[in-house]
């Protein structure tokens, strides 16, 4: 029997080139890329343990077979079936928590790489043109509101358009996509493909009404009058706090607001007054959090520019909730690491918050205990930091 060859990933820009650019550091599969995966694929049953982990029930193993076949315009067609931006999931979705990480090969010779299988597909049918075929979808005589422009709205408006219900979304962002376009950076996700995915639900049918805020330029009142159903899909943009002494101070910033008007900045668009671009050039930047937000954070600052970069997680890297590969890329960048330390407190100076005071925590019979005997105070004015005791 022949041996199951191991699992590729694509390629990436180089490390120096990625530290001075947003652009997506994951370069798309080539064609032999795509088939050589593809033929690794087991194609395990009708009912795939990666079909079933996979939140929107993609049919994975019936669209690498048409990979293989050479059939892509068959295979996007598949794959909207079930998922209404797959460019994008085959981009963020956390495919090793999935799809990936129930593939049958993954222990031995490694998952198939189904989430660049899925960009292949979409990005290679798409730029050819393929666009979805409603021309046998009937009319029908209602109209829905949609409020919001987030990966929810925009499949309740796929939805309805494949269902002939007009619908109308309405965002106050200048763009569609919300915490995709202004959340995620571009380094992960590039932001002309949103912009050619509104293209193609516009031509589906779908309107939108950008820079218009429900409550503000046009009341709920209005929408309930005009649409005979209005969805809400705003998302949320709640900020999660430590419970830090001096956590609002000068100086210290929530994740969102700052990857938010970083992404304004690289698309070119106005800031809001209420997130304002944060240059960490030059900056000793100290990330708290070990998820995939906190690793965007860390990877924003170092193409910044900032002096030193240091993210510090409370636990082992072992239980780091985020991606693996995103700590892989964040260390190749140039991030710096400090493993279970537990932010106190933020100490100030005259001109605002200067350092994090941490106690080290330890294992102990599998649980995070406090270790007072140790302490550290990360400098956010040097790019070093001292250990206290």
């Amino acid at each position: 029997m022949q041996a199951t060859p191991p699992r590729g990933e694509p390629d990436k820009l180089a490390i120096e080139a990625r530290k001075t650019t947003f652009e997506e550091i994951y370069l798309p599969f080539r064609t032999v890329q795509a088939e050589r995966e593809a033929a690794r694929c087991l194609t395990c049953g009708e009912h795939s343990i990666c079909e079933w982990t996979c939140p929107l029930h993609n049919h994975i193993p019936q669209w690498i077979e048409l990979v293989k076949a050479g059939d892509i315009d068959a295979a996007v067609a598949l794959s909207h079936q079930t998922n209404c931006l797959p460019e994008i999931t085959g981009r963020v979705c956390p495919q090793d928590r999935l799809c990936e990480g129930a593939c049958t090969l993954r222990d031995e010779y490694g998952a198939v790489t189904i989430g660049n299988i899925e960009r292949y597909i979409s990005d290679r049918a798409l730029s050819k043109g393929w666009r979805p075929d409603l021309s046998d979808v009937q009319k029908i005589d209602k109209r829905v509101a949609i409020i919001g422009a987030g990966p929810a709205g925009l499949a309740c408006a796929d939805v309805l358009a494949r269902n002939g219900v007009s619908a109308t979304v309405y965002d106050r962002h200048p763009e569609i996509g919300g915490l995709l376009t202004f959340g995620i950076p571009a380094f992960k996700l590039d932001k002309s493909l949103l912009a050619r995915r509104r293209e193609i639900f516009s031509a589906m049918g779908i309107r939108f009404e950008l820079n218009c805020e429900v409550g503000k330029d046009i009341s709920l009142a209005t929408l309930l009058e005009t649409y005979d159903a209005v969805f809400v899909g705003v998302g949320t943009y709640r900020s999660m706090k430590a419970g830090l002494p001096n956590e609002d101070a000068p100086g210290v910033y929530d994740a969102l607001p700052f990857l938010i008007a970083n992404t304004k900045q690289v698309m070119g668009l106005s800031e809001s007054p209420d997130a304002p671009f944060i240059d960490t050039a030059d900056l000793n930047v100290v990330v708290l959090g070990g998820g995939d937000t906190a690793m965007d954070c860390v990877r924003t600052a170092l193409r910044h520019g900032a002096a030193k970069v240091t993210c510090a997680y409370r636990r082992d890297e072992a239980n780091m909730p985020g991606s693996k590969k995103e700590v892989k890329n964040a260390r190749e960048e140039g991030a710096n690491f400090e493993f279970n330390v537990q932010p106190v407190e933020l100490v100030l100076d005259t001109q605002g918050a200067s350092a994090v005071f941490a106690f080290c925590a330890r294992s102990l019979a599998n649980r995070m205990v406090r270790d007072d005997a140790v302490r550290f105070l990360f400098r956010a004015a040097s790019s070093t930091y001292r250990r206290m005791r």
